[in-house]
């Protein structure tokens, strides 16, 4: 994979689950994490990006019912999905609370390339299995991990379309060639001569133009260090995963702090997404009145009113005039400081959050006995409209 480009990069990296990750790129001795995701996360927004994804969860879903299958286990439609083209899905454990959320891209008719989160890859191929197996044993579909066979990377940024065509040469990845998640196999040629062949996905963690490369896990490295000669010239950098988790909150993306296996569609605020048109997974029970229940806890984004404090991740949510008891209206899963607004933000749950924008709250850390004032906004801070994402 591309662990010994990070390594010799001086990445500072950070044990997630089974894997190593670049936790940030220090430039000096005494530089932090703080100092340091601030500058990668400014120079994706400025400029562009490189950061490692490989650890994503990578399933192989294959067969003539491949596409029915997806209809089943995800929310939302893929049967209908057209060759070279990736949708985001997000699906349900059977008692209708969300289980993981990612990427599939149909390859061929009866191809599709699933992503999952890191956190969730083991327990969504078990179920995929499971289901194949016990459940629906007349769908003609085979499921594979293919975690540890891709390596991955994600160039972001304004400059990424230009780097992407540097790296490829003649090869077309305009707009229309290559729109927001599209999908195109390319042939990379190395310096050395030699072709490496690639997948890209025209997909966007960060709120940027972006895209995700992958190829064979034995040329990860190879690809690391395409990415980071085509991109000399556009001032391309690497970015670690505290940078990575900054450009998400910032732009609203859920990860497995938010799909903590206890809120529903509603709670997440993907109720849109389900389709009305088709039974899937966990259709039935997430209809339960506690499920839809608008008093529950709704994702919302926070802002801090001094800027100079960071919110803590379990802080709880009070109310702003009253008795601070039990477990308050609320509590924050995700926080860091946006550049764009100058201030710590975060994404968390609050009762009733759809209802309350423009609210103050207080956010309150009992273990330290600190409490603060918040703004309750949207949580999607930046670009609302997708302009940056699909231009």
């Amino acid at each position: 994979g591309m662990h010994h480009c990070h390594v010799r990069a001086g990445a500072k990296m950070l044990t997630v689950g089974a894997w190593m990750r670049p936790w940030y790129y220090p430039t000096s001795d005494d530089d932090t994490v703080g100092d340091a995701y601030r500058r990668e996360m400014q120079h994706v927004r400025t400029h562009a990006g490189i950061v490692d994804v490989s650890t994503l969860g990578k399933i192989a879903v294959q067969g003539p019912d491949a596409g029915e299958f997806l209809n089943r286990v995800y929310i939302n439609g893929f049967k209908g999905l057209a060759p070279g083209k990736c949708r985001y899905g997000v699906m349900l454990r059977e008692d209708g609370y969300v289980l993981d959320d990612g990427t599939t891209t149909r390859l061929s008719e009866n191809d599709y390339f699933m992503t999952t989160t890191t956190a969730e890859a083991a327990v969504v191929m078990s179920r995929l299995e499971f289901l194949l197996q016990c459940e629906w044993t007349d769908l003609r579909v085979h499921v594979t991990s293919v975690t540890d066979e891709w390596a991955g990377l994600a160039l972001a940024g304004p400059k990424s379309r230009d780097i992407l065509q540097n790296m490829l040469g003649t090869m077309d990845v305009s707009n229309d060639a290559l729109p927001f998640m599209g999908y195109m196999q390319a042939d990379l040629k190395t310096d050395e001569g030699a072709s490496l062949a690639v997948r890209i996905f025209r997909i966007s963690f960060s709120g940027e133009l972006a895209y995700e490369i992958y190829c064979r896990a034995g040329y990860g490295e190879i690809l690391w260090n395409e990415a980071l000669k085509a991109g000399e010239k556009y001032q391309l950098k690497p970015y670690g995963l505290e940078a990575l988790g900054a450009l998400r909150i910032e732009k609203g993306h859920v990860t497995a702090s938010e799909i903590d296996g206890r809120h529903s569609l509603e709670n997440l605020r993907f109720e849109g997404m389900a389709s009305t048109k088709k039974p899937f997974l966990g259709n039935v029970l997430r209809k339960r009145p506690h499920l839809t229940d608008k008093g529950r806890p709704i994702l919302v984004g926070l802002k801090s009113i001094s800027n100079d404090k960071a919110f803590k991740n379990g802080s709880l949510i009070f109310e702003k005039q009253g008795e601070m008891q039990g477990h308050g209206v609320g509590y924050v899963t995700s926080m860091t400081w946006s550049e764009m607004h100058n201030c710590y933000i975060a994404l968390g749950f609050l009762e009733n959050g759809d209802n309350r924008e423009g609210e103050i709250v207080r956010v309150a850390y009992p273990l330290k006995g600190e409490v603060q004032e918040a703004l309750v906004t949207h949580p999607v801070f930046y670009d609302m409209e997708g302009e940056k994402t699909r231009g």
